[in-house]
């Protein structure tokens, strides 16, 4: 009877072993359904998001001033806001900018403020919600002293 049960375990192992990789594997899987009943015209619709605009920028002693142009979905709405990336010239190390620039921004421009002395270069990314575009290309490198 030992045995029995030590097979029957065994048995019982091996199907979760099969069947547990199968139910994670599908659990990342989206889908949608539409279901209508009715007479008449029908429409739908789907955007694309834009890449960001290239910023340009003026560098003071204190701060920089970073201006783009704005962007919108392929179906003419502005989108919510942007994210402005600082990047070292020299290095290539990217941080997000801070001061006004910091978050998301729903203006065209921000100032960021205690920028570190170097070459940088800016970057915006549109975003509505969790939704990003491409980050748009990267500013002439800009010189804080």
């Amino acid at each position: 009877m030992n045995r029995t049960l030590s097979h029957r375990k065994r048995a019982f192992l091996m199907a979760c072993a099969a069947i547990v990789p199968a139910l994670v594997a599908t659990s990342a899987v989206a889908g949608a359904v539409w279901s209508t009943s009715g007479t008449g015209a029908g429409a739908g619709a789907a955007y694309v998001m834009p890449t960001g605009s290239q910023p340009s920028e003026r560098a003071t002693p204190t701060q920089v001033v970073v201006s783009w142009a704005p962007v919108t979905l392929s179906g003419g709405q502005a989108v919510a806001g942007y994210v402005v990336a600082r990047t070292n010239a020299v290095t290539g190390g990217q941080s997000p900018a801070g001061g006004a620039c910091s978050g998301v921004v729903t203006t065209t421009s921000c100032v960021e403020t205690g920028v570190p002395a170097g070459s940088w270069i800016y970057t915006d990314t549109p975003v509505i919600h969790s939704w990003t575009g491409p980050t748009s290309p990267g500013s002439a490198p800009v010189t804080v002293p």
